[in-house]
């Protein structure tokens, strides 16, 4: 992903000046889940919510680091989404590898492979829930030869792959009734800046190419870069444009659930990322939780560097939004 100098239709959320009172995030959610479940009502109905599991989600996020860089047309990649499609279906998850095929700025053609997973299938009223699973093909933002070098991307995507597969898991395990849809885009991570239409071409595919005719989604929630440690999640720029109830809703959640030092009240500038082209070509209002430094107007200090590995990936980041996605589902399953 990148951020965008210019959005014409959101120009005017940019104008909006960064004046806050210091707040530096700690390392713990101000409340911890002691028991299995939590407890919250919809209505004065309780719902019980499970406990999400962040050593699930770090060990998921191990797992794609294992197989290398997942770079479009390697071996890695490959392998990569042979083993996101059969997760997804070990938690009785239906899936479809949509296929496509994209040309990245520099004149490559690469084949895409979109990993979709659907739970309750059947269920007309959907979430989507999305990350991307590629890794940037080179370190492009960091010093002298490292900058053509390839890394592993624990953050930058594997995070919120790795958050998502714990609420695929959790769904199966507690079985609410929502209908959700899990997708994990490919070659969102090959870009250039400058350029908007070069980044996220997966995600542009499928919102050109849906793998459903007609297919909507009650709102989608994107997960990019949510497992670094001190991160901090504003409210950004794009969000808040085509979306800004679904902001309201999942950032009200976290604070309810004891995480609005991670998921802070404050505002960020407009980002290209995939949901741009999910609200923009698809019409679903979608949201990014992106870990995103409102001061220094940067994202997590190892963004596309070759120090973006599992030695910033820190469980307690991962529980805290991975608590937060399951606490919107389920208060959501609940709705009248």
């Amino acid at each position: 992903m990148t951020l965008r100098s210019s959005f014409p239709i959101v120009s005017i959320l940019i104008l909006v000046s960064f004046i806050f009172s210091s707040c530096a995030p700690n390392s713990k959610p101000e409340t911890q889940h002691e028991t299995t479940v939590q407890t919250t009502s919809v209505n004065k109905t309780p719902i019980v919510i499970p406990e999400f599991n962040g050593d699930s989600a770090y060990k998921f996020v191990q797992q794609q680091v294992d197989f290398g860089p997942r770079i479009p047309g390697t071996e890695s990649h490959k392998n990569c989404a042979s083993w996101l499609d059969q997760k997804l279906r070990s938690f009785s998850f239906d899936v479809t590898v949509q296929k496509g095929v994209a040309t990245t700025f520099d004149k490559k053609r690469y084949n895409i492979y979109n990993i979709i997973g659907s739970y309750n299938p059947h269920i007309n009223d959907r979430i989507l829930l999305c990350a991307h699973w590629d890794t940037r093909p080179f370190a492009d933002r960091d010093e002298g030869e490292n900058k053509n070098k390839v890394f592993d991307g624990a953050n930058d995507g594997g995070s919120g792959v790795g958050v998502l597969l714990e609420v695929a898991r959790q769904l199966n395990l507690n079985k609410p009734e929502i209908g959700v849809d899990i997708i994990f885009f490919d070659l969102e991570d090959y870009g250039d800046s400058g350029d908007d239409e070069s980044w996220c071409l997966g995600s542009q595919y499928w919102a050109k190419n849906l793998h459903q005719p007609g297919y909507f989604a009650r709102f989608g929630i994107l997960l990019d870069m949510v497992g670094a440690k001190d991160a901090t999640f504003p409210k950004e720029g794009t969000s808040r444009h085509f979306a800004s109830g679904v902001v309201d809703k999942v950032w009200s959640s976290a604070k309810e659930a004891g995480y609005s030092n991670y998921f802070i009240d404050k505002n960020s500038n407009p980002t290209t990322d995939d949901h741009l082209f999910v609200n923009r070509d698809a019409n679903i209002p979608c949201i990014v939780v992106v870990d995103y430094n409102v001061y220094d107007r940067d994202y997590f200090p190892h963004h596309h560097r070759v120090t973006d590995n599992m030695e910033n990936i820190d469980r307690q980041t991962l529980n805290a939004v991975g608590q937060t996605m399951l606490k919107v589902l389920f208060e959501e399953s609940a709705m009248p």
